[in-house]
């Protein structure tokens, strides 16, 4: 089967083996898969997928199932569905957990593959950092929520997510179109995280200068020190990226005298169990709204999966950088 791999550091489409099908597991006839961050940094060299994983892309894969494995309800057979997986989704065939599977959502009139591949592993992120790592979904309510690099793809799910859960929201993104269309989405108010003023007086307008409750980051050690500026007394910093480093110096007296509490994640990284846990809290909480169209996949391109080293391109960019999920899909 075809599948895309990360070749002398650029991906590529090239031939390997159908994976085989264990217990608890189903085949995915993949239709479309997302581009993720994790794509372009595993191609590079510095994000090796874990131990065992495959060393084709792709995080999240849509498609129809197949085939199944011991223990797995037959039920499956057949049916379009979208999976979370360590690696793997960028290929014609795709094995992953049944537990780690749900039915394609809903999205208006948009093709639900692609809003799958789009939105599942975005989702899951959102989920984790606001509600898990953050505070009771039934408790969002009242709060202030900073979404950084709100434009991208986990970002322009997490501003609409937060505001689903009641939050006061505000975003970043790198140019004042993009703020613009943030607002549109739902955020309360958007600020071009160049300007630390315009972040300052964010701050103020929706917080009346108490701060925020919650701040998702992508940038890391870059905003480190803007971000427990921003952040409200007993607030929580989630770090999620580092695309302005990994090294910082930190004032620990600002940590304290805020009780602030500072944390980053990963999903690749969690356990079966735990990720089980999301997926199902997605398909029970994010995919209603989704079919609501209280929370609406926002896709910067699809293009065909032969044309991944152009997709990786566009995600790369360090201007103009493409606005929601870049989502590869089959050809007919």
């Amino acid at each position: 089967m075809w599948s895309v791999q990360g070749v002398d550091g650029v991906p590529a489409v090239v031939e390997v083996e159908r994976p085989p099908v264990g217990a608890g597991e189903i085949l995915l006839e993949v239709v479309a898969a997302g581009v993720n961050r994790a794509d372009l940094l595993q191609v590079a060299g510095h994000y090796p997928p874990p131990a065992g994983a495959p060393q084709t892309l792709g995080l999240e894969a849509a498609g129809t199932v197949v085939e199944v494995g011991p223990g797995v309800d037959p039920v499956w057979l057949g049916r379009a569905a979208v999976a979370l997986v360590e690696g793997g989704a960028q290929a014609q065939f795709c094995v992953a957990h049944a537990d780690l599977a749900l039915p394609l959502p809903v999205s208006g009139r948009l093709n639900g593959y692609v809003a799958g591949a789009a939105l599942l592993e975005a989702a899951v992120t959102a989920w984790h950092n606001l509600v898990d790592c953050g505070f009771p979904a039934d408790s969002g309510a009242g709060r202030a929520m900073l979404i950084h690099g709100g434009s991208g793809a986990v970002g322009t799910v997490a501003v609409q997510l937060a505001k689903a859960l009641g939050a006061t929201v505000g975003t970043t993104a790198g140019e004042p179109d993009r703020c613009h269309k943030l607002i549109l989405l739902g955020a309360d108010a958007a600020a071009d995280y160049h300007d630390p003023d315009g972040l300052l007086r964010m701050k103020q307008e929706l917080t009346a200068g108490r701060g925020f409750d919650l701040i998702l980051d992508v940038a890391g050690a870059g905003g480190l020190e803007t971000n427990l500026e921003l952040l409200a007394p007993s607030g929580i910093l989630n770090i999620i990226g580092l695309q302005k480093g990994r090294h910082a110096q930190l004032d620990l007296g600002q940590v304290l005298s805020k009780s602030a509490r500072i944390q980053g994640s990963t999903i690749r990284g969690l356990d079966v169990a735990s990720k089980v846990r999301l997926v199902r809290a997605v398909g029970t909480h994010v995919w209603p709204l989704v079919q609501a169209q209280r929370i609406r996949p926002v896709i910067a391109h699809t293009l065909a999966f032969s044309k991944a080293k152009r997709a990786h391109k566009y995600l790369a960019k360090a201007t103009a950088r493409p606005l929601g999920k870049i989502v590869l899909f089959t050809e007919a």
